[in-house]
């Protein structure tokens, strides 16, 4: 846990999107400055044009560097990592313009966080469409974050009120999932799970592991992954001091978490645990990227061009960032 108000860079997102929008009605509320420091990589005349839709009781303040943030309630110091040509898109169309502007933001906001100028980067709403035309030639949120710390093996960790969620696969065909549920693979995402959850407070976190087969393989009769590489990976993980759990029934390990068993679930596919979490929580999931040398996280939704410019976004997800970015528990 951050003891100190923690400081955290945080982009605006796409221009053209509603992460200016959002961002704003997240700094109007003075109880995040309590906890928090936030340092905006944005542009000062997009975020007014913003201000005037939102109608947000804010001032935004043109900074330098990151030192230059002070965690005034009420001001939104904002860095400009480069210009933005406000005449070169429309809000509600993101375009090569929006998406360039965007990247760089998170570039510089990573870089800065590696220099030890934040404790934790937040990205904004952002289109992988928009920064692909840009320039910047990566899948999500993840690559393009990868690229910008120089580090590859990464896992995204999915955190909620009451559910967190980390998986082995992600997207993959679902006939190549049992082939990289291997036991190297599974211990690899316990150990970034563990590790993950330790960045944002958990001293030791309990890991509840899925299996991948019905009924975790009737002793192999369904399937024998919970005993050849699961399993293994398990005991591998509780040899090394981690506290991981399982391998549980897939159907009722969200019900082993609800009962507070587990401050996380790693699930071996992609469609199961994400189902589960966002049928229990959407609206307030916030993505941490683990194994990164910093905390990164980003909303748990995307940029919304068809309501974006008419302020009525819902800012409640990035104010969840914010909490988690700061070590610090949101409940609605």
């Amino acid at each position: 846990m951050i003891s100190r108000r923690a400081r955290v860079g945080v982009t605006m997102g796409d221009p053209a999107g509603i992460g200016p929008e959002i961002l704003l009605k997240s700094l109007a509320k003075p109880e995040i400055f309590e906890f928090c420091v936030p340092i905006v990589y944005g542009n000062v005349a997009a975020l007014e044009n913003s201000l005037k839709v939102t109608g947000a009781n804010v001032k935004i303040r043109a900074i330098d560097d990151p030192a230059g943030a002070k965690g005034e309630t009420g001001i939104v110091d904002v860095i400009e990592p480069a210009p933005l040509d406000l005449s070169a898109f429309v809000v509600g169309e993101g375009n090569a313009a929006t998406g360039a502007f965007s990247a760089g933001c998170f570039n510089a906001a990573v870089k800065d966080g590696m220099a030890a100028k934040s404790d934790a980067v937040i990205m904004g709403p952002a289109s992988k469409q928009a920064q692909n035309e840009g320039g910047y030639k990566f899948a999500g949120f993840r690559e393009t974050a990868n690229h910008f710390t120089g580090v590859d093996d990464t896992i995204l960790i999915t955190l909620g009120d009451t559910y967190n969620l980390a998986r082995v696969t992600t997207h993959v065909a679902l006939s190549d999932v049992p082939r990289l549920c291997s036991r190297e693979n599974v211990l690899r995402v316990i150990r970034q799970s563990d590790d993950g959850m330790k960045s944002i407070g958990y001293a030791k976190p309990r890991i509840g592991v899925s299996a991948l087969n019905p009924h975790c393989g009737e002793g192999g009769l369904l399937g024998r992954e919970e005993i050849e590489a699961i399993g293994p990976a398990i005991e591998d993980a509780r040899a090394e001091g981690i506290e991981a759990l399982g391998p549980y029934p897939g159907d009722t390990v969200f019900l082993n978490m609800k009962a507070g068993e587990f401050d996380i679930i790693i699930s071996m596919f992609h469609d199961h645990g994400n189902s589960c979490i966002k049928l229990a929580e959407f609206g307030t999931l916030v993505n941490l990227l683990a194994g990164a040398p910093i905390p990164i996280l980003t909303v748990h939704h995307g940029t919304a061009f068809n309501i974006a410019g008419r302020g009525i976004a819902d800012e409640t997800n990035l104010v969840c960032t914010f909490y988690t970015a700061a070590g610090r528990k949101f409940s609605r």
